[in-house]
């Protein structure tokens, strides 16, 4: 998923037509939606060559080349269904060649064994006659004491459950994170939720339409954390609740956040998690903000708002459980705002709150500072409990 191509992707998880795999060893087609940076190419080659014969890419968006033929590629405003199937069909048919490998199929690492039969040799472990001892750390884990061996590796830009684009090398101790650096940033937030608030620049915007981008908004943020909580089910279901809503339908997120608070998505997240302070969360603004407590909210200052007895929701802990729950919060409250003002016009040039945390300006690389200690699956609840917007100020912003 390259930039702009969550709601496309959404869309697709949507209907039901196409099976996703959760790895590319099971893959068939690497469909790439909206599109990618130069330097991502090399990550996009890596997950091409995992996949098995026969395989091809497929590119849905405006940016490809002009060099793929058009049984593997589709404008953005197209959907891609029906291409995909065909060039499913002639892929296992053999009517359609298989891609070859795009990187040389050779190890990252060559081994250098020096023994009799290739083994490690002098010098190496399982040398001549015991070898080294492991590459043990000079000092112990920092949460448990386990002495573990250190590994460094390289994490993103297209993983599921990560936000898309973001490259970090993170050195891990066990399964707990030591450090972690920023190599890439997150993609730019999605264009699709800009629109509505663009527009008030320009002219008169329904109230409503703001109000439902803002549950929209808030919903996929939502599904995320439920997919990464192994709830698929709930999170197909909260994607879908959302693509209503855009589709301007009448539709109560109540029932989905009951479902989710018995299947245990509270529980799930540790209290405590991802916990931040008063200083970043005013930093980041926007829900971030509001789940730290602070009342603060553009639309407390606009008429309109106030004559439809607006006040901000808020949450105390700062941590991963508050905002999710302010993304709740607010998507119910927005729903609820946009009924109450059907056909209400927002003034041109007034501002309204965004659903996501500031934009500008960046900051000093803070995402890194959350992730020490954590386990794998703990920092990914961590990232997952912040929008895109909040990430790209958490780590440098590329240039569009």
């Amino acid at each position: 998923m390259g930039r702009d191509g969550a709601p496309a992707i959404e869309h697709l998880l949507k209907s039901g037509d196409i099976d996703f795999t959760a790895t590319p060893r099971h893959a068939n087609i690497l469909l790439v939606a909206g599109r990618t940076r130069e330097s991502d190419q090399p990550y996009l080659d890596r997950l091409h060559d995992q996949m098995p014969h026969p395989r091809a890419t497929f590119w849905w968006g405006d940016a490809h080349s002009d060099d793929i033929d058009e049984a593997r590629r589709s404008a953005s405003a197209d959907d891609p269904v029906a291409p995909l199937r065909a060039l499913y069909r002639k892929l296992i048919g053999g009517s359609y060649a298989s891609e070859t490998h795009r990187l040389s199929d050779e190890p990252p690492a060559p081994w250098r064994g020096r023994g009799d039969h290739g083994q490690g040799g002098e010098g190496m472990m399982g040398g001549v006659p015991y070898g080294r001892m492991m590459p043990m750390p000079p000092t112990p884990d920092i949460r448990d004491g386990l002495a573990l061996d250190v590994y460094r590796t390289q994490v993103g830009p297209f993983m599921p459950y990560w936000p898309a684009g973001l490259i970090l090398e993170v050195t891990f101790q066990g399964d707990v994170i030591q450090s972690a650096e920023v190599v890439q940033p997150p993609y730019p937030p999605r264009d699709i939720d800009r629109e509505p608030f663009d527009r008030l620049l320009h002219e008169q915007t329904p109230l409503a339409q703001i109000e439902r981008t803002r549950a929209t908004h808030h919903l996929a943020c939502i599904a995320r954390v439920l997919s990464l909580v192994e709830l698929p089910t709930l999170s197909r279901r909260a994607q879908i609740v959302a693509a209503r809503i855009r589709a301007n339908e009448t539709v109560a997120i109540g029932p989905l956040r009951k479902a989710a608070a018995r299947a245990g998505l509270m529980a799930a997240i540790k209290p405590g998690l991802g916990r931040i302070d008063d200083d970043l969360a005013c930093e980041l603004g926007g829900p971030v903000r509001r789940a730290a407590g602070h009342v603060l909210d553009s639309r407390n200052d606009d008429p309109t708002y106030t004559r439809l007895g607006f006040t901000p929701v808020t949450q105390k802990q700062s941590d991963c459980q508050a905002r999710v729950a302010q993304w709740f919060d607010e998507a119910e409250q927005a729903l609820a705002l946009a009924s109450a003002a059907p056909h209400i016009l927002i003034a041109q040039g007034q501002l309204a709150e965004p659903p996501w945390a500031l934009r500008a300006p960046p900051l000093d690389y803070r995402v890194t500072e959350l992730l020490p200690g954590l386990e794998w699956s703990e920092a990914l609840l961590v990232l997952n409990s912040f929008d895109s917007a909040a990430l790209c100020r958490m780590a440098p912003l590329e240039t569009p």
